[in-house]
């Protein structure tokens, strides 16, 4: 049997039969889309409720996999249970599996070296009394008559971070620890054992230094540990640790011999950027954190299948579970606070006030869940990482097949090398049946819920998705796109990057290049570049091109066609292996058949599908040739219209319930795709190999290129026709930058930096010959931006009810966009999309430009729109990109120059209140008219509301200030009772020096004020937060008094204590 032998799949598993998964939390999947089981097996050892064991884990998604034939032939024994350690394993879960098991996935050993008391002691603080106060909270759970407290690690309580990290090392370098993976692991054959994965990014940025996930705020003084927070040196500790378990497994594995695989799964979290943490994420933020490309489930994490993190389940919880060990924590918490409070809560938490109760009665097997339920998946993977575990795991049971066939080992990361192309190889059976390909133009910051959807949904039947960063590719690696694009392509799909063709600037419309250009040399030029720009930014993880905006007339001697030939041979010639559709939304003439991997050929609505359809006038030979979108399709016809698309060759087709006028700006719901996937048989991508170049690319030839054209950011290049050509390839600084077919002698190069000088550039001639002379370069410079500005010389004039903007552009933008403001609005309903302007100078307040009106479109059609979204101010996501049509506002452009005709009269628009802003393919720039605002300030505009000040002492620059304030209010005395005061010789408030003469201060100022130091302390984040006071501030209260941030001179010490006295009644002593 060879390689190349067509009778025999190494990819066909269906001779699984037995297949059986062991072992923790990790592998029972806790909180990966549906819990199974009931909720009467609740107090049940062992029941699949019990145990947490969820659909989508990935030992369920292994044994639903293709590959392995249909589950109804298969014994899928799922004995894997929450909090499950090594010996429950050994003496629970492998007695009640079936002998002669041909697969056992496994995973264990994190429960071990206490998993959750690192999460409790370092990150979430469920509970953890200071030392002095074991032995009161030990009393008190026995006085209560709890069941646990009696086998519950009393010391273990006050260890804390540092502590427990020590402890849990020691854990792991035991012997014994190493002897009872050896034990678990020769207790049953034939084993994957995935391991565990590092929850931090690597980098370890200081992002999150000063962030806090602690569960609690407190009510009770000098009960419980200092707050911690995500340091750099607490989470890198906990990397090396899941790191050294991992060492341990693999080592363990090994030892066991060939029957146990580690898989080893760590890297591609790091890879696909899916670990807590990453680089400039928002991790304080309280709003759902379902990031694109997030891993792990955080409390705030939103379930793509609609799990509520916040709601509290009111049935009991198993002792001996996660849930249970949390449960636990917090009932100590609570004994020793009753009026302590939860730190975050959301609008499903169940407790009136985010305050805890216990009214349940304990059992010995059973007590409350005190918690909201999101506890208890924390760092636990999300449905993304359990598919992406099945996927390595698959990897190595098909590896497995290979070597027992007598076949090479295949490694997991494909490369061309390692995948050698055997030409007019038929495709395996199944391969060519109907798949669901996507127009995934939704923002994943937008809807990162949808996007973790996509990825998660079959790739055998939706198997394309499309990626529009804006536009087309941009300049630059954009994050969002970036995780979401690998995360795909990991799970199997053919993930490919949109580049607009603008029907080659032949239609009625003329569509010009980003640099104002109808030539047809000019957009095959800017087409080919945006190729390349696509797989120079997200390299190994794009797997095609998607041609929008496709002219569908073969032109004079197959002019049109042909070109669309020869740039789908330049993506696959440099870009192997890539994917090509071309999208002209119509039929095509067959001159078209063989220009692309795949045509879409229709592009409308439900009623136009069923009842006036004009087909292509030629079948194909594959119909993976063919794509169909359509609209506006009930639930309930999807069924109808997959068959109806299979009647008519299409072997891809995508159906959406969304409408005109952008029916692509949604993913229909989960239900919906459900039911579209189910009416697909599913295949696989097909690709045609690459059309490898006919001639000799030779050098000398023409004789006569020369640059006739340079701006800011491009070179034209331009030279006669040569006899014979085969086509023409452009050179720039030594490297192919383009080529062009023989019926074009013209090239522009673009997206150059300005103000660059010494570019070289040199025109080859693709002849059959390969006879030419020496190498013939030219050279070139761009123009320099005046003042570094892109957008320059903006200006309006009122003309009757019309204003007309002209502004000068001097770089490609990919946007164009004229923004119009209304009346000055609170945020909320409608109140207008907000267009950051940085930071204010003097106040350090972050400022913004608040649009009610927008332009966008180009010369043939330029839409006005009134904005009919919603602004809150809270979180990073808070502002809907929702606009209503208003009717047109003419634009525009000539050279540089854009001109907007915009009819403002019957509108409230203010005309010198406006935005001229500039986006894709150059750092984003914003020309802003009329006057900036704050809105920080409780959803007022700060101007606007006098409650809030964030002025303060010259000083309140100081380096370091922050540091002292925050210092000064976490040393306050926290209780209800009204500690400070600005009279009778008391506090005024509490500051910090650092050891300097000088500090910052938090205070209350005003005559016979008084204040709790709860009271302050919220007040101080109040100006923060909702004051938009970056530095120095005050807040004006009710009483009529004020708390005031602000540098100070008479700061004694370091760390709290008594630095502000009071004098006489309303002395303002301190400022």
């Amino acid at each position: 049997m060879t390689r190349q032998d067509s009778d025999w799949d190494p990819e066909d598993l269906s001779f699984i039969a037995k297949i059986a998964a062991i072992g923790d939390s990790y592998s029972a999947g806790i909180g990966a889309g549906t819990r199974l089981g009931s909720i009467i097996e609740a107090l049940n050892p062992g029941s699949d409720y019990a145990c947490s064991r969820y659909d989508h884990a990935y030992p369920s998604i292994v044994n639903g996999d293709e590959r392995l034939g249909d589950p109804a032939n298969r014994n899928f024994q799922f004995q894997s249970c929450s909090g499950a350690v090594t010996t429950d394993v050994i003496g629970k879960q492998i007695p009640n599996i079936d002998n002669a098991q041909q697969v056992i996935l496994l995973s264990a050993g994190g429960n071990d070296v206490e998993l959750t008391n690192i999460l409790n002691q370092c990150v979430y603080q469920w509970g953890v009394v200071n030392r002095e106060q074991v032995a009161v909270a030990k009393f008190a759970a026995k006085t209560k008559q709890f069941t646990w407290a009696e086998s519950f690690d009393w010391d273990a309580l006050s260890l804390g971070c540092e502590g427990q990290l020590a402890r849990t090392q020691t854990l792991i370098d035991s012997a014994e620890f190493s002897q009872k993976l050896d034990l678990v692991l020769s207790a049953a054959k034939l084993k994957l054992a995935p391991g565990y994965a590092k929850f931090w990014a690597e980098d370890l940025t200081a992002d999150c230094n000063r962030v806090s996930w602690s569960t609690w705020l407190y009510k009770a003084y000098n009960v419980f540990q200092p707050e911690q927070k995500l340091t750099q040196d607490h989470r890198r500790r906990m990397n090396e640790l899941v790191g050294a378990v991992n060492a341990k497994l693999s080592a363990a594995a090994e030892k066991a011999g060939t029957n146990v695989k580690f898989v080893d799964y760590d890297a591609y979290v790091g890879k696909f950027h899916g670990r807590c943490c990453e680089a400039g994420v928002d991790e304080s933020t309280t709003e759902s954190n379902s990031r694109s490309g997030l891993m792990f489930y955080e409390l705030n994490t939103q379930d793509p299948l609609g799990s509520s993190p916040w709601k509290r389940s009111t049935d009991g919880v198993l002792d001996g579970t996660v849930e249970a060990s949390q449960s636990q924590l917090a009932q100590i918490t609570l004994l020793m606070d009753p009026d302590a409070q939860l730190a975050e809560s959301g609008p499903d938490t169940s407790i009136s006030e985010s305050k805890l109760v216990m009214k349940v009665k304990t059992t010995a097997i059973a007590f409350p869940k005190v918690l909201p339920d999101g506890y208890g998946r924390v760092f636990h993977p999300q449905i993304l990482l359990h598919q992406l575990i099945a996927q390595l795991i698959i990897h190595n049971m098909i590896d497995h097949n290979l070597q027992t066939g007598g076949l090479p080992s295949v490694p997991e990361v494909m490369t061309l090398d390692s995948c050698p192309y055997t030409p007019n190889s038929p495709d395996m059976g199944g391969a060519a049946g109907q798949q669901i390909a996507v127009a995934s133009y939704t923002n994943p910051l937008g809807d990162p819920v949808a996007w973790q959807r996509l990825i998660a949904y079959d790739s055998s039947k939706l198997s394309v998705l499309v990626a529009n960063v804006l536009n087309g590719p941009d300049y630059v690696v954009d994050k969002s796109w970036s995780a979401v694009i690998q995360q795909a392509a990991a799970t199997g799909k053919t993930v490919i990057g949109y580049v607009r063709t603008g029907y080659l600037g032949v239609s009625q419309q003329k569509f010009k290049t980003r640099l104002g250009s109808s030539d047809l040399a000019d957009w095959a030029s800017q087409i080919e570049q945006d190729v390349d720009k696509w797989f120079e930014l997200y390299p190994g993880s794009i797997g095609g091109i998607f041609f929008d905006e496709g002219w569908p007339e073969c032109g004079p001697n197959n002019i049109y066609s042909d070109l669309y030939a020869h740039i789908n041979a330049y993506t696959k010639r440099k870009h192997p292996g890539a994917y090509t559709v071309l999208n002209p939304g119509s039929p095509m003439a067959q001159c078209f058949e063989d220009t692309m991997d795949t045509l879409l050929t229709f592009e409308s609505s439900y009623e136009t599908y069923t009842s006036s359809y004009v087909p292509n006038d030629w079948t194909p030979k594959d119909d993976r040739k063919i794509w169909h979108i359509i609209y506006r399709v009930p639930q309930d016809k999807i069924g109808e219209v997959a068959e109806l698309a299979r009647s008519r060759h299409a072997g891809y087709v995508e159906m959406t319930d969304d409408d005109n006028p952008n029916p692509y700006d949604n993913v229909p719901v989960d239900s919906y795709m459900q039911t579209a996937m189910a009416a697909v048989s599913g295949g696989r991508v097909h690709v045609n190999p690459a059309k490898q170049a006919d001639g000799s690319y030779v050098a000398g030839i023409p004789g006569d290129a020369a640059v006739i054209a340079s701006d800011y950011t491009s070179v034209t290049i331009t030279w006669s026709p040569v006899a014979n050509a085969l086509g023409y390839a452009v050179y720039q600084n030594g490297g192919l930058v383009l080529e062009m077919p023989a019926t074009l002698t013209r090239a522009t190069v673009g997206m150059l930096q300005p103000g660059s000088s010494g570019l070289s550039f040199e025109v080859r001639t693709v002849l059959s010959s390969s006879s030419g002379g020496g190498s013939r370069t030219v050279s070139a410079s761009t123009k320099s931006l005046p003042g570094g500005e892109s957008i320059t010389n903006v200006n309006f004039k009122r003309n009757g009810d019309t204003v007309v903007y002209t502004a000068d552009v001097l770089v490609p933008y990919a946007f164009v966009r004229l923004f119009i403001g209304g009346p000055h609005k609170a945020v909320g309903a409608a109140g207008g999309w907000p267009i950051d302007a940085g930071l204010n100078a003097d106040t350090g307040m972050g400022q913004w430009k608040l649009a009610s009106y927008l332009v966008e479109g180009n010369d043939f059609y330029s839409g006005f729109y009134k904005y009919s979204g919603s602004y809150i101010e809270a979180g990073s996501s808070n502002a809907d990109w929702t606009w209503t049509p208003h009717g047109t506002a003419p634009q525009s452009q000539s050279g540089y120059t854009y001109t907007w005709n915009v009819p403002l009269g019957g509108t409230d628009a203010i005309p010198d209140d406006y935005a001229v802003q500039g986006q894709g393919y150059a750092p984003i720039q914003n020309i802003f008219g009329g006057a900036l605002r704050s809105y920080k300030c409780d959803g007022q505009p700060c101007d606007d509301n006098p409650d809030y000040d964030c002025k303060g002492s010259t000083l309140c620059w100081t380096p370091a200030l922050l540091k002292w304030c925050d210092e000064a209010v976490n040393n306050l005395t926290r209780t209800d009772a009204l500690t400070y005061a600005t009279f009778g010789g008391r506090q005024t408030g509490n500051c910090h020096n650092n050891g300097a003469s000088s500090a910052c201060g938090v205070f209350i100022q005003g005559d016979n004020c008084e204040i709790s130091g709860n009271d302050l302390w919220h007040d101080y984040q109040n100006i923060r937060s909702l004051g938009g006071c970056q530095r120095c501030g005050s807040f004006k209260r009710d009483d009529g008094c004020k708390v005031k941030i602000d540098y100070v001179s008479n700061c004694d010490i370091n760390t709290g204590g008594t630095p502000f006295k009071s004098k006489a009644a309303g002395s303002d002593n301190n400022s």
